[in-house]
């Protein structure tokens, strides 16, 4: 092997062996853009060890999960069954969805058999080739048979979901997770706001109907303001502008031309050469920012762009993420990846994907809501007149800084929700793991079982409590925590009689210190759950008729404060 797998490759592969042990045999893995899921994929063929087939629907993820197989499993033999390739008789076999799903070519793959079948970008996979594939080769039905997907965006715009097709989510990360971690680049956004309105766009499959878009928002008046925006904002950084049609990439680009920014269009069924040109001459440095209509948000490494320009109203929020995630792999000297998000006025009609909305974690920007109800009322023509004006125009972290309260105890870190359950992270073996303690349960959940580093151990665990808790009275986020005002009377007697109280803290730094005097007599609590009852307990208890054995000192306490409230 020539290089190593990162940390959380390792944990996927382990869970992916693990489920399989256990009979999940249909597994979705969840990872970023930029996170490193195709070496993953190799890693788990070579885990196996068994015949195993590939599929992809573009011939750029076709020729990276040559190279990156090759890298990780040099021994390994590779077949390609991709228009005039059809080499099915390899170990390995990596292939595009559009051939292999042709009857001759499925016929053959078949009397070969797999038994491992990898399906990358698998938000596809609902779509009827993939199916073909998958049923033909026996993934359907055969529980000795291994179907793994990978994806950065398991939501899809349609009614079509991956449950039919996958069974359990193995191993997931988020954005955040992984760039605290430090395994992704840190993202810098600017919002910035115009006055056009998207009510009436027609819309087809949960996604706007791209005819309607474009006509309403290719307008030379829009497509300067956004590269006078660039230029003010991003004037040395090397971007990619996501834009509707082939027109609306043409014409933008001809709107950063106008400007001085050397601009290239790049759309998926331009001439492949030409469209390689493009992209190498943004690699050399030659075009400065590339103009994408349907290429780049999947399958194309441009680990250098640092700018991504969401130029196109969206309903996905699957799209909306797989096109920041462009901007987010690693490359030497790349301190972030800036995010000019243009979002256009009453952004809430219709559905339509902010930064806001795409990532739960970012921070919010709040519209005045009596414009937004105002817009709700008025009647908007179908192909409505653009009058671009600079109404919002704001900096803001998208990602990477925590959102979450979390107290430090000695050596242990403490998150509460809502409804007093606490994760803990505490140090152990050069590194940090983290428990769930549901309150008034015994049983602890383990969320990290193996020691990682703080920064990643605490992205994992925010993950988790996003799923599975109520956090807004955890979220630094929110308005309270804004407050300036003194705490309440309560707060302040509590933490007089903890000896917590400093003169002059306001509410939100109360509530805070309050979290660490609960979270130190948690772990106080938890350091004597198995220590056994004192004489006197068991003096007080034998003397009430109750039997103390294998009763532990806090069980005793509990039981006594009872025992006398009720003799009260």
């Amino acid at each position: 092997m020539s290089f190593e797998l990162r940390d959380y490759q390792l944990e996927a592969l382990d869970e992916v062996a693990k489920a399989f042990s256990s009979g999940i045999n249909k597994q979705l893995i969840v990872l970023p853009t930029g996170a490193g899921k195709t070496v993953l994929m190799a890693a788990i063929a070579k885990h196996f060890n068994k015949k195993t087939l590939l599929l992809a629907h573009r011939e750029e993820l076709i020729t990276q999960a040559v190279e990156k197989f090759k890298l990780f499993w040099p021994d390994v033999e590779i077949g390609l069954c991709m228009a005039e390739h059809d080499d099915t008789s390899k170990q390995v076999v990596i292939g595009s969805v559009q051939s292999c799903s042709r009857p001759k070519r499925l016929e053959r793959l078949r009397e070969h058999g797999y038994d491992v079948l990898f399906i990358d970008e698998a938000h596809h996979s609902p779509s009827d080739s993939y199916q073909a594939v998958i049923k033909a080769l026996g993934f359907k039905d055969d529980p000795k048979k291994l179907l793994i997907g990978v994806t950065a965006t398991p939501q899809r715009s349609d009614k079509l979901g991956l449950g039919d097709t996958f069974s359990q989510v193995t191993f997931s990360r988020s954005i955040s997770t992984m760039i605290k971690a430090g395994y992704l680049a840190p993202i810098v956004g600017r919002k910035i706001l115009t006055n056009f309105a998207v009510g009436r766009i027609n819309s087809n499959n949960g996604e706007f109907c791209i005819e309607d878009l474009s006509e309403a928002i290719n307008t030379p008046e829009r497509n300067g303001f956004i590269a006078a925006k660039y230029v003010e904002h991003a004037p040395t950084r090397r971007g990619i502008a996501f834009c509707c049609d082939v027109s609306h990439s043409k014409d933008l680009s001809d709107a950063f031309k106008a400007l001085g920014i050397e601009s290239a269009p790049v759309w998926g069924d331009m001439d492949p050469l030409e469209r390689r040109a493009q992209l190498e001459a943004f690699r050399q440095g030659k075009v400065q920012v590339l103009t994408s209509c349907g290429i780049l948000c999947e399958g194309v490494d441009l680990p250098l762009a640092d700018a991504i320009v969401l130029a196109r109203p969206t309903k996905s929020s699957g799209l909306f993420t797989q096109c920041i995630g462009r901007g987010l792999r690693l490359f030497p000297g790349k301190e972030s990846c800036l995010v000019l998000d243009f979002t256009d006025k009453h952004h809430s009609l219709d559905g339509l994907m902010s930064l806001s909305n795409a990532m739960p974690e970012a921070a919010l920007i709040v519209e005045d809501r009596e414009e937004v109800e105002e817009a709700e009322r008025e009647e908007i023509d179908r192909s409505p007149k653009i009058t671009v004006l600079e109404e919002c125009d704001r900096a803001f972290d998208i990602l990477g800084a925590t959102r979450f309260i979390w107290v430090q105890v000695d050596d242990e870190w403490s998150l509460q929700d809502d409804e007093k359950n606490e994760i803990v992270m505490r140090s152990f073996g050069g590194g940090y793991v983290a428990d769930l303690y549901m309150y008034g349960e015994e049983a602890v959940k383990q969320i990290v079982k193996s020691p990682l580093p703080l920064e990643y151990c605490s992205g994992i665990c925010e993950d988790y409590a996003r799923r599975h808790l109520k956090v807004s009275f955890a979220n630094l986020a929110s308005e309270w925590m804004q407050s300036n005002i003194a705490p309440t009377q309560s707060q302040r007697e509590y933490l007089e009689r903890n000896g917590a109280y400093v003169e002059g803290m306001t509410k939100p730094q109360a509530a805070i210190a309050i979290r660490k005097v609960v979270a130190r007599k948690n772990k106080q609590r938890r350091a004597t759950a198995h220590e056994p009852l004192t004489n006197n307990q068991r003096y007080f208890l034998k003397g009430c008729g109750v039997d103390t054995t294998n009763m532990t000192k806090p069980q005793a306490t509990q039981l006594i404060m009872k025992l006398k409230q009720k003799a009260q």
